[in-house]
């Protein structure tokens, strides 16, 4: 975050404010002054009541609309700030002509301009290194750039040196913080130019996830204490590069539950494929193909038995559309393999019933995004749940998962495992969740019916910490023993780079703060749930059935990312995207 001396962006803000006041009172002045003429004229007629070329036409034509054109508006610091539309009656012409009162969209245009110099001001001293003093008075007297107005790469060296060169001092700082990824794909930059755009690009391109949203199913059965299930998802994700990612998700748990007991087990697995788009069309295509599969699978593996068509004859015109579309679908350019378990616990007391679940997943993931590196990454995570239900028929629950993840990316095309590593990464979830229940059952002890329906909201913040690992033996092994780190640690506060490591610390430290890549980003989100179910008992032995239907998105709410070190002082400092 740079600095400078002697400007403060928030009481400029605040004198802009006091600009809009003094542009509000204008305006009913100036219908008050119309008024008494209109007035006096009736009063004085068939005599003139004013010889004023400027007030002469609300006189002669009250309230009738004309064509006045656009209403200049002054220069603001030296620079052009346009025009407004033309007024529509001779009331407005009054108070946007030459009379004191065309001050009022003066005012207001130049309060919004002093807001969106300070703004980029703000955004530029974010985006600086702590070290760098910035010329604030340059800054704020500069316009502000259109970040997207870089010349493209295929312009040419000449282009972009003459583009570079008419620039001033304060716009190619604009360009320089705010927009280092264009850059560094230029030809014809000052080489120490280009050094920086590089370096702070290099610490800004971080993909993060925008919005997503998820639906799906699932069927429980119980026998005894044995509960068996399995469910399937379809994922739809957008991503900051400007990609679309569907994902289909099956998975299936064993556990046991005691009707009563206080503490519960599961064993879960979950596979995933994920084919990437470049935009919404064909993600969204791809989605209607593979909903079309699984009910076509559907009807392969449970065909009809009413002998209405036959059910054979069913089964088979499904088995032939299934591998006809499979056929055409692409290959997915993510697979994922997770296995883990966890176990909860609650204690009802009264109408309040605390719970808590530890969860833990190892998940193997197959990437071939980019075909030229495929690579395979080692997952592991840990998670802590506790919550808070309250009441009976409608229930409030309140809950917080904490969850922590560390990932070892290998290249899939070198088989050592002692020189494959690629990149570490530690990642950190904390959601608080907040929602309502709405249910109940009918029946006994042995026979009965129950359902529910819930809806919930979501606050999320994900920090991302991405460690590029280079060949160096040293490098090789201080990622193998990364892995190897106990699970419940990566639930520890974000260990976030920002300062420069102490001389003893170890080496995955020191490589996170100087070519770590951090993302922190929050996301808020909404779900909602259905439920159904059954049960009865057969000789003592409880039978059980449930299924669920459920649907949860989120959406991006705010992004920053960790900058490059200060040259001068080490520290690093998170700068906000958007």
């Amino acid at each position: 975050m740079g600095g400078f001396q002697g400007f403060d962006p928030a009481r400029v803000r605040d004198l802009a404010g006091h600009l809009e006041s003094v542009a509000g009172s204008v305006v009913p002045m100036h219908s008050q002054l119309s008024q008494l003429l209109q007035d006096a004229a009736a009063d004085v007629a068939p005599q003139q009541v004013t010889r004023s070329p400027e007030l002469q036409p609300v006189v002669d034509r009250p309230g009738v609309p004309m064509a006045t054109g656009a209403i200049p508006i002054s220069r603001v610091y030296g620079i052009p700030t346009g025009y407004l539309p033309g007024p529509r009656t001779q009331g407005e012409a009054l108070a946007g002509g030459p009379l004191p009162g065309s001050v009022d969209p003066f005012l207001r245009q130049t309060a919004a301009d002093i807001r969106s110099r300070c703004d980029r001001l703000e955004q530029v001293r974010k985006a600086a290194p702590p070290s760098v003093e910035l010329d604030a008075g340059a800054l704020f007297g500069t316009e502000p750039v259109d970040l997207n107005g870089v010349p493209k790469p295929t312009d040419g060296p000449e282009k972009t040196a003459a583009w570079w060169a008419g620039l001033t001092p304060a716009q190619r700082e604009q360009y320089l913080y705010l927009k280092p990824e264009a850059l560094e794909t230029l030809k014809g930059l000052p080489p120490d130019v280009l050094r920086q755009a590089t370096r702070l690009a290099y610490f800004k391109v971080v993909p993060y996830k925008i919005a997503s949203n998820e639906s799906g199913g699932s069927t429980k059965f119980t026998l005894g204490i044995v509960e068996l299930g399995d469910g399937f998802a379809f994922r739809t994700e957008q991503i900051s590069d400007g990609s679309y990612r569907v994902t289909l998700i099956s998975n299936g748990q064993a556990g046991l539950n005691a009707d009563g007991a206080p503490v519960s087990a599961a064993f879960k697995y979950e596979f995933g494929d994920t084919w990437v788009f470049r935009n919404k069309a064909e993600a969204d295509k791809l989605r209607a193909d593979l909903k079309r599969a699984l009910a076509l699978r559907q009807q392969m593996l449970h065909p009809p038995s009413d002998g209405s068509r036959g059910g054979g004859g069913v089964a088979m015109y499904a088995a032939i559309e299934y591998g006809k579309l499979m056929e055409r679908l692409p290959d997915p350019q993510l697979k994922v393999k997770t296995a883990g378990g966890e176990v909860s616990g609650a204690i009802g007391v009264g109408s309040v019933t605390p719970g808590i679940k530890f969860g833990a997943n190892f998940s193997t993931i197959t990437s071939t995004i980019d075909p030229g590196r495929p690579s395979v990454t080692q997952s592991r995570d840990f998670t802590v749940e506790p919550s808070l239900t309250r009441g009976n028929v409608v229930k409030g629950d309140f809950g917080t998962v904490v969850n922590g993840t560390i990932q070892v990316v290998r290249d899939k095309n070198n088989p050592d495992p002692n020189t494959n590593i690629t990149t570490v990464r530690l990642i950190q979830t904390v959601e608080n969740k907040l929602g309502g229940t709405f249910g109940g059952e009918l029946g006994g002890k042995k026979v009965g019916v129950s359902g529910s329906y819930r809806e919930g909201r979501s606050h999320t913040h994900v920090v991302t910490v991405n460690v590029p690992i280079g060949a160096d033996p040293a490098e090789q092994a201080a990622a193998r023993k990364w892995l190897n780190a106990p699970a419940p640690a990566s639930l520890a506060s974000p260990v976030i780079p920002d300062k420069p490591p102490a001389p003893d610390a170890d080496l995955i430290s020191r490589l996170a703060h100087n070519r770590g890549q951090v993302s922190a980003v929050s996301y808020r989100g909404k779900a909602s749930e259905l439920k159904l179910g059954g049960k009865f008992t057969v000789e003592g032995i409880p039978f059980g059935f449930e299924a669920t239907a459920a649907e949860k998105g989120d959406h991006l709410v705010g992004q920053q990312y960790l900058g490059a070190p200060d040259p001068k002082t080490g520290r690093r400092a998170f700068v906000p995207l958007g």
